[in-house]
């Protein structure tokens, strides 16, 4: 679904700047008005030839045109994520859908280990504290989170940016042995040449992610897209069409990487707490 709405915004897009209406994109398909509002809103499973044939009519230049019916053809192809379904809301699934279309990540925590660097003890230990996971899903709610990490391992893996609290490296969760764990595999993974793990010390007082947690998604093709869990909305949300939004989010991920420590300096930090642990 998220690659389907991405496709679709640029049609809506494209379909605008050329002037031209939905009931004229229709009569050029030959279809309802319906179906092109919800290719555009990415409710509809996408024909390529559709999208070639709309792109063509809106004069979009070629080079993107391709693009876009490449995409509409993987759109049709079953998600990684389908085998945990059950346990995954409509936005979810768009976040994930995102994530697997993204080529950088940039994540920032205050309360717990993002989920992509987390260890098994550690996810299963979250989501056994949830109350909003039923506990005959936390177990396949914890698998999810691990098989996230795959992207990781990819022959062109995506690039990970995080900045966590340092309340993070301090919280016990799953108890110390598990805290002990999670934070060797910080250090682990923060050795990755795309992995760069930043810590944000208490010290540092106000800053500018003071609002909460929030995940900047980047890709080759498409705007870049925010995820949030808090303010300046009630719930969780993943838009890709709110530029003001993007360019708050993404002036505020470029801030926080000047605020927390260097990558050499978090990495003795983490050392630290570690050895307060043993």
């Amino acid at each position: 679904m998220s690659l389907r709405r991405r496709i679709g915004a640029r049609l809506r897009h494209f379909r605008r700047e050329a002037g031209r209406t939905t009931s004229e994109a229709a009569g050029e398909l030959g279809c309802s008005r319906g179906k092109i509002s919800q290719m555009e809103a990415g409710m509809y499973r996408l024909q390529y030839r559709d999208v070639r044939d709309l792109l063509r009519f809106y004069g979009a230049p070629e080079s993107e045109a391709e693009t876009l019916v490449e995409q509409a053809k993987r759109s049709s192809e079953p998600s990684w994520w389908e085998p945990y379904s059950d346990v995954v809301e409509e936005w979810f699934a768009f976040f994930l859908g995102s994530e697997g279309e993204a080529v950088r990540e940039f994540n920032y925590e205050q309360l717990v280990v993002p989920g992509l660097l987390q260890t098994r003890d550690y996810a299963a230990a979250l989501t056994e504290a949830s109350r909003s996971v039923a506990p005959g899903n936390r177990t396949k709610v914890a698998e999810l989170r691990l098989e996230r990490q795959r992207r990781l391992e990819a022959e062109r893996p995506l690039v990970l940016d995080v900045v966590i609290e340092e309340a993070v490296l301090r919280r016990p969760i799953g108890g110390r042995d598990v805290l002990a764990d999670q934070l060797r595999h910080l250090l682990t993974m923060g050795e990755l040449p795309h992995v760069t793990v930043q810590v944000l010390p208490t010290g540092v007082g106000a800053h500018s992610g003071m609002d909460g947690k929030f995940v900047l998604l980047e890709f080759e093709d498409f705007t870049p897209g925010v995820f949030l869990e808090s303010h300046p909305v009630l719930g969780a949300r993943y838009d890709v069409e709110d530029p003001v939004l993007i360019d708050t989010y993404s002036s505020i991920a470029k801030a926080l990487r000047k605020e927390a420590l260097g990558r050499r300096e978090s990495k003795t930090f983490i050392e630290n707490v570690l050895s307060e642990l043993r």
